[in-house]
């Protein structure tokens, strides 16, 4: 359960600031922490392994919202009214490769938590004495993460160097790996946790059944296998993974909107908790959720509406626009402002945990791997009706080919999964739509003609600084 996690939250801290440090520098670069989770190090027990872990996940629960807000201003799926340095490259798609440390995209946290977890995996190695259970759900978390944060960097950057243990000596001179082969890591990582982790949910114990789904379990590793399959176009593979995961019991989707990102819904595959001395439930109703008129200033939270794109997009009569996209109306001037509503809450009690991976997606991922085999058609329909239902609209009623079946899904993916963990702009990318979609959208945002090579991030300057091998992405 989550309090007992949250009675080791000051060995926890002591880690995540050991790694808070480490991730300030290069990655490559990075100098064993003070907290020793190093490859060379063993952990005393159990409890020292699972509180460095619990650390990492601690750490992670503000990167929804920076992912979801950075790709929402880089796609249509968002509006700026911020002035900062920080904020408005995104929104202009006018990232560039010397740019300050706050808006470099996921570079630098994704390298500290992978650094984090080779050491803990090759501290796990390392240790004798520890439960074989224990060590088994331990390694595939690590395992997993890996994975995860593999996967944000490969598709914002393209090639990435790909470190898998802690020694410095030989990743201060890696070269970029090539994407394809980085996904191949990313899928052995996860066939891997796969079969190490629990069926179940743990608690801190990582034995003991937990209600709350904060950790990775078979069936976590399993949707963001099938995420990876869709990705690399792996359809058969795809399909068998979120089929797995529509006909096991443990997930439904939840029939009222409003309660899908609470706490343990049934639609949830995985959520991160919100750190116990938190404020409020979670960053992305924090962040999101307004008041009063966005700001203007120098900020990130409360800076970002909904733009004209993603707003005309939804049918008549969604009900995701109506539970998902909220409002608020200003006087002097009179002006209504909508803003991502999907969590509900900006204060305490926690009532909703941060949604990482959750059923919805895998309807879609089915539906798309059935169409993009061009098999089941109807059955690719009924996926897809599914999601439309829960949304009260009404049945597909377009043609039954694959091309109007594959518009009709990528359009519902706009609108199910909009500002979660950037899914509209990595979609934009892997189906090769970004082109033709961003150069209408740019320039009406106020920024320069599209340039395809945005599709990319810069490599931070910083960082081919300090290593030759790195080359830049073509436009920056």
């Amino acid at each position: 359960m989550l309090i007992k996690i949250n009675e080791k939250i000051v060995l926890l801290v002591m880690t995540g600031i050991g790694f808070y440090f480490a991730g300030c520098k290069k990655f490559v670069q990075v100098p064993p922490p003070s907290t020793q989770i190093v490859a060379a190090s063993v952990f005393g027990d159990n409890a020292a392994a699972t509180s460095a872990l619990m650390g990492i996940y601690i750490a992670m629960q503000p990167e929804s919202f920076s992912m979801s807000q950075h790709a929402g201003l880089l796609s249509d799926e968002l509006t700026s009214a911020s002035t900062s340095l920080d904020v408005q490259p995104y929104y202009f798609n006018s990232l560039h490769a010397s740019s300050n440390i706050f808006y470099l995209g996921a570079w630098r946290n994704a390298y500290s938590y992978i650094y984090q977890v080779n050491a803990i995996i090759e501290g796990i190695r390392n240790t004798a004495g520890m439960s074989p259970l224990v060590e088994q759900q331990l390694t595939g978390e690590a395992e997993f993460l890996r994975a995860f944060w593999y996967f944000y960097l490969v598709n914002s950057y393209g090639d990435v160097p790909l470190a898998i243990s802690t020694d410095y000596t030989t990743n201060e001179l890696l070269r970029r790996t090539n994407k394809d082969d980085v996904y191949q890591q990313i899928i052995t990582d996860l066939k891997e946790a796969k079969t190490l982790l629990n069926t179940n949910y743990v608690d801190g114990s990582d034995t003991a059944i937990s209600q709350d789904r904060i950790r990775p379990n078979k069936a976590v590793a399993s949707a963001l296998l099938a995420r990876a399959y869709l990705f690399t176009k792996d359809y058969a593979k795809a399909e068998l993974e979120s089929d797995s995961l529509m006909q096991n019991g443990d997930y439904q989707l939840v029939s009222d909107l409003n309660q899908v990102f609470l706490i343990n819904s049934l639609e949830t595959i995985w959520q991160l908790p919100v750190p116990s001395l938190s404020t409020y439930s979670t960053v992305d109703g924090n962040s999101y959720i307004l008041t009063s008129a966005p700001s203007g200033g120098d900020a990130t939270a409360r800076t970002s509406t909904i733009s004209s794109f993603l707003w005309n997009s939804f049918e008549p009569n969604d009900q995701r626009k109506q539970k998902w996209i909220g409002s608020v109306v200003t006087s002097n001037p009179t002006d209504t402002f909508y803003f991502p509503f999907k969590y509900k809450s900006n204060s305490l009690p926690v009532t909703e945990y941060t949604m990482m991976l959750r059923l919805a997606e895998q309807y879609l991922i089915h539906a798309e791997s059935l169409v993009r085999q061009n098999k089941n058609l109807d059955l690719a329909a009924n996926d897809l009706n599914a999601i439309r239902r829960r949304a009260g609209l009404n049945d597909y009623a377009g043609p039954l080919d694959s091309d109007s079946l594959l518009t009709a899904i990528l359009h519902e993916r706009q609108t199910e999964l909009f500002t979660e963990w950037g899914h509209r702009w990595f979609d934009l990318i892997r189906t090769g739509n970004i082109n033709q979609v961003m150069n209408i959208v740019n320039p009406q945002k106020g920024g320069a003609g599209w340039n395809q090579d945005w599709a990319s991030f810069p490599i931070p300057q910083s960082e081919i600084i300090k290593d030759h091998n790195l080359v830049q992405n073509p436009g920056y």
